[in-house]
């Protein structure tokens, strides 16, 4: 999708990603910078919008970032905003544990901490995102997908030149960089360089999900509620370490975190000595390896997959407020989470508006 737009616009934001981050804050700068002359151009590498939320619509099911919890209030006030269904993580009955060749069975109660689903999965709220953006304002908003950037350079008339890998170019006025910082450091020419100090803070920022890999088992019935299961496991002696209930009005299913490299048949092999032999037979096993995705995980991208908890100095705008870091690695709050992604997206966009209006 690529639109060119008029070039007397006073004001071109350049964002740099399509993820939750990106889109929302595009979103909240249409909003708030009605009054003001503007274009938003979304860059984004991928053949798709989303970044770490990769869903199975038809199924409510999330190959990438899935929850968000009941402290997560920027996001659930967007998600009611626009008008998106929830599903309530289920976890009524025993919770497993394996420790050597025992399985012990627990009562955790609510682990969960209120975490809800989205209808259609997390990639709704992108959908929904993207669709608002582009038919509510097709005047300024513009989404570029497979553009890869390889450089942002800061010109000295205060104009920054983007160049993408394809060779064509883009010159905004103010850049959004809405990617993991791991990734744009290794992956992004900056020019002139940033402070070094501010690399290192920024290289230190863990990438949720790089050392991920994410499998999905559906079956025919949820088993495991038969049994009194919640479906929540944990096992520290295989690949597949964490299950949960993925189940909805419209499949029955186990989601799983595994470590990176996974295979299908270990998933499936490792649910069944902690569950038993009904987990045997999935209908369809779906499995996403987070790591090998070069748009999340870059070649130098050594990340445990945490929660980053930055520091102020990668909240603060490079290049006289030009140059912005807006992903949600760098929230000053729930890195990581999708609460993050839009904390950030509207901090860079009431930042930017503040900055752009009082011109």
């Amino acid at each position: 999708m690529h639109r060119e737009f008029a070039s007397n616009s006073s004001c071109h934001i350049v964002i740099i990603g399509a993820g939750v981050a990106g889109l929302a804050c595009a979103r909240y700068l249409t909003h708030s910078l009605k009054n003001k002359s503007y274009k938003i151009t979304i860059l984004e590498a991928r053949d798709r919008v989303g970044g770490r939320t990769l869903s199975i619509p038809e199924l409510n099911l999330d190959l990438g970032a899935s929850w968000i919890f009941s402290p997560h209030t920027a996001a659930l006030s967007l998600v009611r905003e626009l008008n998106i269904g929830t599903i309530d993580q289920y976890e009524d009955g025993i919770s497993l544990m394996k420790s050597g060749s025992d399985v012990r069975r627990m009562h955790l109660g609510e682990i969960h901490n209120g975490a809800i689903r989205l209808k259609g999965g997390s990639g709704s709220l992108c959908a929904t995102l993207l669709n608002e953006l582009t038919t509510k304002n097709q005047t300024t908003v513009a989404v570029q997908l497979n553009s890869p950037v390889i450089s942002i350079t800061y010109e000295t008339n205060q104009k920054i030149n983007i160049e993408l890998r394809d060779k064509k170019s883009i010159v905004g006025d103010y850049v959004v960089l809405a990617l993991p910082p791991k990734l744009f450091i290794s992956t992004i020419k900056i020019t002139p360089q940033l402070p070094k100090s501010l690399i290192e803070e920024l290289n230190d920022c863990d990438t949720w999900m790089a050392s991920t890999c994410k499998a999905i088992l559906q079956y025919e019935r949820a088993w495991w509620k038969d049994q009194k299961l919640s479906g929540f496991a944990v096992s520290r002696q295989s690949n597949a370490q964490e299950w949960h209930d993925a189940s909805s009005d419209t499949c029955n299913a186990l989601f799983v975190f595994c470590l990176p490299g996974t295979t299908k048949q270990q998933v499936i092999d490792a649910t069944v000595k902690i569950f038993g032999n009904e987990a045997t037979i999935p209908t369809a096993v779906h499995m996403v390896d987070w790591s090998n995705e070069r748009f999340t995980s870059g070649s130098t991208d050594h990340s445990f997959g945490g929660h980053a908890h930055a520091s102020n100095i990668c909240r603060q705008s490079q290049w006289n407020g030009r140059l912005w870091f807006g992903n949600s690695e760098v929230s000053n709050a729930h890195g990581g989470f999708i609460e993050g992604a839009v904390r950030r997206g509207a901090q860079v966009a009431n930042q930017l508006t503040e900055l752009i209006v009082g011109k």
